[in-house]
């Protein structure tokens, strides 16, 4: 009689998971499916085209196949499936820079979790010997990478941020780590009157700077190269940090609220359920950690973060993304 899988058996399959990933890596690297897209090919000439080992290959097809990524027709050719469209560079649904950063960068840290578990350290420091920003400022390949997916993340969570955020009576506007510009363009676009700064490190200021003078918004954005842990720009009318808090740990997390010096700051982060149960969000938490060294944060520990850096926690909103929109002001006038 056979024995029946039980829940204890589904986890420990979790185990053997991380190859589906890296095979999604290795096919995102070969860049397969914009190979199919026209249309089904021969193994021999996906073989040449990518420069893989063609019985490797072939192996490799048919794992993921296995999974329902990819099929072989009956004429031995291989075609896309509506599964492997997340692979292709073009697609609405693309995750293809996702999958690339994950099957190398966010893949090798893991692998150094203990580092983290035992230290409270980023495991990433551990396995790259720098962190992820030193790496992204000098690798032009994972900065490309970045960059993309950044871009791809911020399409789908601005759109609900600007739905969610009410900017009163403000005339300016600072963007603390606002990367390409994108959700401070899009607010402004609804605001003509307010002008806005980027805040961004060396590597990101020169390609934000050319970005928003090649859209036409020089006039209105400024961009502004600092560390925001050491200092912002002082006296504006909001303060707006979109996914920067939980980067930090709670003493760098304070600093760089402490120096948001105006008359709101508006943190814009995933705010984890006050219970224990395991679920996405107590994964990121970790993944936060294993990347950067920080966190993600209930209610209540935002509110102790804010109280540390001389904030008080207004009000908090809810978003249709995943992300909750925090607004504080200064406990005393600054």
């Amino acid at each position: 009689m056979a024995r029946r899988r039980g829940v204890d058996d589904e986890l420990w399959l979790t185990v053997g998971a991380y190859v589906v990933p890296q095979l999604l890596y290795a096919a995102a690297r070969l860049g397969l499916a914009d190979l199919l897209v026209a249309g089904p090919l021969a193994l021999e000439d996906m073989s040449e085209q990518t420069g893989a080992h063609p019985a490797t290959l072939a192996r490799v097809l048919r794992a993921l196949a296995s999974v329902g990524v990819f099929a072989r027709a009956r004429d031995g050719r291989w075609r896309l499936t509506r599964a492997a469209e997340p692979l292709l560079s073009d697609h609405p649904r693309s995750r293809r820079t996702a999958i690339l950063f994950a099957g190398h960068e966010q893949h090798l840290a893991w692998g150094s979790v203990m580092h983290s578990v035992a230290t409270g350290q980023p495991a990433f420091d551990h396995a790259f010997g720098r962190s992820l920003h030193q790496h992204l400022a000098t690798d032009e390949a994972a900065m490309a990478v970045a960059e993309a997916q950044r871009a791809r993340r911020a399409a789908r969570r601005d759109p609900a941020v600007v739905a969610a955020l009410d900017l009163g009576a403000a005339r300016t506007v600072v963007d603390v780590g606002g990367g390409g510009g994108e959700l401070l363009v899009a607010l402004l676009s609804r605001r003509p009157g307010v002008r806005g700064i980027v805040v961004e490190a060396p590597h990101v200021a020169a390609r934000t700077r050319a970005r928003l003078q090649a859209q036409g918004w020089g006039q209105r954005c400024e961009v502004v190269v600092a560390d925001a842990r050491e200092q912002l720009p002082a006296g504006h009318d909001v303060y707006l940090l979109a996914e920067v808090v939980h980067c930090y740990d709670d003493d760098d997390a304070s600093r760089i609220l402490r120096n948001c010096r105006g008359r709101r700051v508006v943190v814009v982060e995933r705010v984890l359920p006050a219970g224990g149960r395991a679920s996405a969000d107590r994964l990121a938490d970790l993944h936060m950690l294993v990347m950067y060294g920080g966190r993600e944060r209930t209610r209540r520990e935002y509110a102790e973060l804010f109280a540390t850096a001389g904030l008080r926690l207004r009000r908090v909103a809810p978003t249709a993304a995943w992300v909750s929109i925090l607004e504080g002001a200064p406990r005393v006038a600054r």
